[in-house]
């Protein structure tokens, strides 16, 4: 085959290889413990934010105790405490709920300007290529309105998580240029994880985040990946139901 040939072949091969939406749109999550740990108040930590960044560069969680929201954007782990300061996690600080993927932002899915949560979990979930799958999305722009939360540590004996997003701080904010951290979970995975949209939120000045409770968007953009492996670290003693599950590794 001639020079030119082999070089008309890889051509070919990569735009078949763009052109396919399955093999683009794939990330694997890795988890470390589950929603229904959290909801019966089991929090302790499991996995180091050391370990997470070697799953992952994206994702959201909380850490030992309770203590704060989780946001893992570009490779660093962000602690936003109670009082809604951001802080860079210790590497050996823990997690007992983390969801975490080496993000490519493989599908763009659109713009997404001037909408309230509502509609935007409403429009993000109509453009996926597949809402039976659980999805990682990132969403970058300007937000006219915006209201976050964080939770202060617990002390043991450890509260339901009921409980203790009771005493949660809230912090309204405004025109904030940020992203949100955001994972999907189809219906059918209630122990696991969440049903609908999760979002965390972090200002690209590094100042502000927290768990997202309401929002308006202005000029913003989403992309994201599906998840197509699904790796779950459970806590001790937890039995894994189905075969996405391992047993728990230690604290990495």
């Amino acid at each position: 085959m001639s020079r030119l040939a082999l070089l008309r072949a890889a051509v070919l091969a990569v735009s078949l290889f763009v052109a396919d939406p399955g093999r683009l749109w794939a990330a694997t999550l890795h988890q470390t413990g589950s929603i229904e740990g959290l909801i019966v108040g089991d929090y302790a930590g499991q996995r180091s934010c050391a370990g997470l960044v070697r799953q992952g560069d994206f994702g959201l969680g909380t850490f030992a105790d309770l203590d704060g929201e989780m946001v893992v954007l570009d490779g660093v782990v962000y602690q936003v405490t109670s009082d809604g300061v951001v802080h860079r996690a210790r590497p050996g600080q823990l997690a007992p709920f983390a969801q975490i993927v080496r993000f490519a932002g493989s599908v763009d899915l659109g713009r997404v300007d001037g909408l309230d949560l509502p509609a935007l979990t409403a429009a993000l979930t109509d453009r996926l290529p597949d809402p039976s799958k659980m999805c990682a999305v990132r969403v970058d722009g300007v937000f006219p309105t915006l209201t976050v939360r964080s939770v202060p540590a617990q002390a043991k004996p450890w509260p339901p998580l009921a409980e203790a997003i009771k005493h949660q701080s809230t912090f309204p904010l405004t025109d904030i240029a940020g992203t949100l951290v955001g994972i999907y979970t189809p219906p059918g995975l209630p122990s696991l994880s969440p049903a609908g949209w999760h979002f965390h939120f972090l200002s690209h000045d590094r100042r502000h985040g927290g768990h997202v409770l309401a929002l308006t968007t202005g000029p913003a953009k989403a992309r994201g990946d599906a998840v197509t492996v699904l790796d779950v670290v459970y806590p001790p003693g937890v039995l894994p139901r189905g075969n996405v599950a391992k047993p728990a590794a230690g604290t990495e």
